[in-house]
């Protein structure tokens, strides 16, 4: 039975692939793309876009992106993204979205670039790139870079980055055969938001498994089915697994 269990495989999900907006007041355009009406809102940016000039272009310029990455068509964001950041370099934002559109893109040596272009001058904007590139240089193998990447976000890491980013850092303790520094992280996900952990509580449902503790594990696998309403882990398919071979 034990070796049926441990052929449940670790899979390191993306933490991160999410597309901010840039709202202010008075943004109708925001509130077109909050209700779901993407080409409304990109209508109403593209008319702001013609009485504005220069840097003040970027967030505009970002936004349009944005609606174009919600109606799934990554080229026509691509495109924006690349202006936004072309007409003001310090842009961070953008560079962070573009960063994520060209890992959809399959160019993820250019998304580490993007990445590396947040200047800092915001911590928290700088935590989210760094935790975006932790995660991809995850997938690529390279767990010392991701390891490093991750703690240099951990000083302005706030809210859902601050949970991704234990989440990652876990991730990698796990891999590493650290089961101990693991856990640690994946709780300090889950301490944080309860909520917003759900690949936190899947990932300490693998780790019990690789520790036999197939209770605490099928717990934990249910605890992140409850709070993963989209279905982006593979927690129901770990629970599954548990339950048809009868050790929970």
């Amino acid at each position: 039975m034990n070796g049926k269990i441990s052929s449940i495989r670790w899979v390191f999900i993306l933490l991160l692939t999410t597309i901010v907006i840039s709202t202010g007041v008075a943004d109708p355009g925001g509130d077109f793309y909050a209700s779901g009406d993407y080409s409304a809102s990109i209508g109403w940016y593209e008319q702001a876009l013609r009485g504005s000039t220069g840097p003040d272009q970027a967030p505009i310029l970002n936004n349009i992106g944005t609606g174009y990455m919600a109606l799934h068509q990554q080229e026509k964001a691509f495109d924006y993204y690349s202006r936004a950041v072309a007409v003001d370099p310090t842009y961070d934002r953008g560079w962070i979205n573009l960063g994520v559109t060209q890992e959809k893109l399959g160019r993820p040596d250019d998304a580490l670039q993007s990445y590396d272009r947040v200047s800092g001058s915001n911590p928290e904007i700088y935590a989210e790139a760094m935790v975006k590139k932790g995660t991809l240089l995850s997938v690529q193998g390279k767990l010392a870079d991701a390891l490093f990447a991750f703690h240099q976000g951990e000083t302005g890491a706030r809210g859902q980055v601050l949970v991704d980013l234990h989440t990652g850092i876990g991730a990698i303790e796990f891999m590493q055969k650290n089961l101990g520094a693991a856990e640690t992280d994946f709780k300090k996900a889950i301490n944080e938001d309860p909520q917003g952990a759900a690949l936190a509580w899947t990932n300490l449902g693998v780790l019990k498994i690789s520790k036999g503790e197939y209770a605490d594990a099928k717990r934990a696998f249910e605890t992140a089915i409850l709070h993963d309403k989209a279905g982006k882990t593979n927690a129901a398919v770990y629970l599954k697994k548990i339950q048809a071979m009868g050790v929970a």
